[in-house]
């Protein structure tokens, strides 16, 4: 009986432990295997056609994103629930680089940065967009905003902010040698972002396949790197420099809360990190239909 009891209890643990390793090999860092894009596949910087499906989580980066391609496009979707990476991808934007030859070489890379903010509309006639800022940090000289009301004027703000980035950076693409590019173009390279209610920002590119130097039959590996490029200080080439930032901003909060420079997350601001960019690289083979 003893024996029994015993090893029901072995076969319940082994049940619950191989569940665990399943959820745990399900969220890995890096995407692993290669995705086909639905049918219709629209760049509209939209959560419709990715509602159900399993974002990959980093957690470098802070991000949930997902790699996939048709025999057209390489696809980049990427989601992001925290305020301080929010406002740092605004601040810097996001780079996606695809290397064909499978080198981890940023150099040797074709990649695209998206948003570009331009920082002097921020402050608006007389400051106003930095005082909208200031008045979510709490800065305002009244009573401190709730953390629900600053993630909420912090978000309202970024939407703004979000609107008028209407370019693309590009560099190394094999036909389209223009370095900026409208989203609206004739081109085919894409990108979109929003920012939904519930403070998430959702973002899709889309890079034809020709631009890349590849077909859908190409069945060779290559490497991606996925960059949070943070806040991007002119006439400094430091851990900052190289993403897409543009013209000049003082910043002066987080939507953390806390006030001041220098503060651990979550009680003040990091300036460090807002101006560090953080990255990662995976491999992708494209799929067929």
């Amino acid at each position: 009986m003893k024996n029994g009891f015993f090893g029901t209890l072995a076969a319940i643990v082994l049940i619950a432990f191989s569940a665990a390793m399943a959820t745990a090999q399900k969220v890995t860092e890096l995407q692993e295997v290669g995705i086909v894009a639905p049918p219709a596949m629209k760049i509209d910087g939209k959560n419709f056609e990715w509602k159900d499906a399993d974002f990959t989580v980093n957690k470098r980066t802070t991000l949930s994103y997902i790699i996939s391609n048709d025999d057209k496009n390489l696809y980049l979707i990427v989601k992001s629930t925290d305020a301080m990476n929010n406002n740092k991808i605004l601040a810097g934007g996001i780079t996606f680089s695809v290397n064909p030859d499978g080198k981890k070489k940023e150099k040797e890379s074709i990649s695209l940065t998206y948003p570009l903010i331009n920082r002097s509309n921020m402050r608006g006639p007389g400051g106003a967009g930095m005082r909208r800022m200031g008045a979510a940090m709490g800065m305002g000289g009244g009573a401190m905003p709730s953390q629900k009301e600053r993630d909420s004027m912090m978000a309202a703000m970024q939407r703004t902010q979000l609107a008028q980035a209407k370019e693309i950076k590009l560099s190394g693409f094999k036909k389209t040698t223009d370095t900026l590019l409208s989203i609206y173009n004739a081109e085919g390279i894409k990108a979109f972002a929003s920012i939904d209610k519930e403070n998430v920002f959702f973002y899709e590119a889309a890079i034809p396949l020709e631009e890349l130097g590849m077909s859908a039959g190409n069945t060779k590996e290559f490497v991606y790197n996925i960059k949070v490029n943070g806040l991007q200080l002119a006439g400094f080439d430091g851990p900052g420099g190289g993403g897409g930032g543009r013209g000049n901003v003082v910043v002066m909060g987080s939507p953390r809360g806390g006030g001041g420079f220098g503060g651990p997350r979550g009680g003040g601001f990091d300036f460090q990190e807002f101006t560090s960019p953080t990255d990662f690289w995976g491999k992708y083979t494209l799929l067929q239909k």
